[in-house]
């Protein structure tokens, strides 16, 4: 209503001058010279009241929109994830970066200045650039996406990220905003859990659940590599005996030695581990075709020297042997793990001399 009252205003005025120019007699000149400036006056002042009413709510609406985008700042900058904001070109190449929050800053160690001339695949790993590239072409056709990834900090430390990214278009410009998580703790704690739950607690080496798990990685390993796998099955003698003879802490002992034999013939990338109380497993993959018999004839010749000096250390207080079999394996037969097993466990005699004279078949037995 406000804003009708100056032009009523106005149009009563002028409707009161023209009638006393029509009609002089309706109204005394005087009384209607006063009545028209009134009615100006009323007029002006309901324009002036209306012009000082749109500039304060011009002013207040100024006034939220700066402190909102103050806020929204203070929000990005104190958001404990990585924020950046860059260009999502229609041709493939990577965006160039727009904005980043101080998190992006302290988490990959560059000062904003300079993440500002970089590119979204600067903030990648090389190793996982082409991936990322990928998804930001697929988020063309899409609202948003989530993956997770690897940021490089300048440094040349890798982070593992949970990355999401929306597409957001603003006057004109195809924009991508990209939420990164750090999630290294997580996945630290989740090694530690697992590494927790495949590990024999008494010996370190991999439990039966681990030990199956890990058969797959030294399949495709083997297979990659064109290479055979040495699998040596072995139990300790007596340990029951032991235990109800000498006590826990006795059969303890020899588990511990039948372990340290095992972790003085391997090598690292081998896989240990611990089937039931007394009973052990390793898998080695060998050399190529041509120096297979060299890397079985080496390992086995470690083993028995391990054996050898580990019964000597415990002469004295046991009688420490280990009843094992071994079995070169070609990595297709790794499918069958539990068959391979129980064919060594078959064949398994007590420590004795390695007879084979040439590459062992598909079984070599120590008797």
């Amino acid at each position: 209503m406000r804003r009708w009252l100056a032009p009523i205003l106005a149009s009563c005025a002028a409707a009161i001058a023209a009638a006393q120019l029509i009609v002089p007699s309706l109204m005394p000149g005087r009384a209607a010279a006063l009545a028209a400036a009134g009615l100006l006056a009323a007029a002006v002042t309901a324009v002036w009241v209306a012009w000082s009413g749109a500039g304060a709510r011009g002013a207040a609406t100024a006034r939220g929109r700066d402190d909102g985008e103050r806020r929204y700042r203070a929000l990005f900058e104190a958001c404990g994830d990585a924020i950046c904001v860059y260009e999502l070109p229609g041709d493939g190449r990577p965006g160039l970066l727009v904005e980043a929050n101080e998190t992006t800053c302290m988490a990959l160690g560059y000062p904003r200045s300079q993440l500002l001339t970089m590119t979204s695949d600067q903030l990648y790993a090389p190793e996982v650039r082409s991936a990322v590239r990928e998804r930001m072409h697929a988020l063309r056709g899409a609202a948003s996406l989530a993956f997770a990834s690897t940021y490089v900090t300048s440094d040349g430390h890798r982070l593992p990220v949970e990355v999401s990214l929306r597409r957001a278009d603003l006057e004109g410009r195809r924009l991508c905003l990209a939420v990164a998580r750090d999630i290294s703790a997580r996945l630290e704690n989740s090694e530690i859990s697992r590494g927790c739950l495949h590990a024999d607690e008494l010996t370190g080496l991999l439990s039966r659940r681990g030990f199956f798990e890990t058969v797959g990685e030294t399949r495709q390993r083997a297979r990659r590599l064109g290479a055979p796998v040495l699998l040596l099955h072995a139990e300790l003698d007596g340990l029951r005996q032991v235990e109800d003879r000498l006590g826990h802490a006795a059969g303890d002992a020899l588990v511990t030695a039948a372990t340290d034999v095992l972790r003085l013939t391997f090598r690292d990338s081998d896989v240990l581990a611990r089937l039931a109380s007394d009973e052990f497993v390793a898998l080695a993959v060998l050399g190529h075709s041509n120096r297979e018999r060299v890397d079985w004839r080496t390992i086995m010749a470690r083993f028995d020297e391990a054996l050898a000096a580990k019964q000597t250390e415990l002469a004295g207080e046991f009688v420490f042997s280990l009843r094992y079999d071994t079995r070169v394996a070609d990595w297709e037969e790794l499918d069958h793990i539990d068959g391979l097993l129980a064919r060594t466990r078959g064949r398994a005699t007590l420590r004795g001399t390695l007879t084979a004279s040439d590459r062992p078949d598909k079984a070599t037995a120590k008797g």
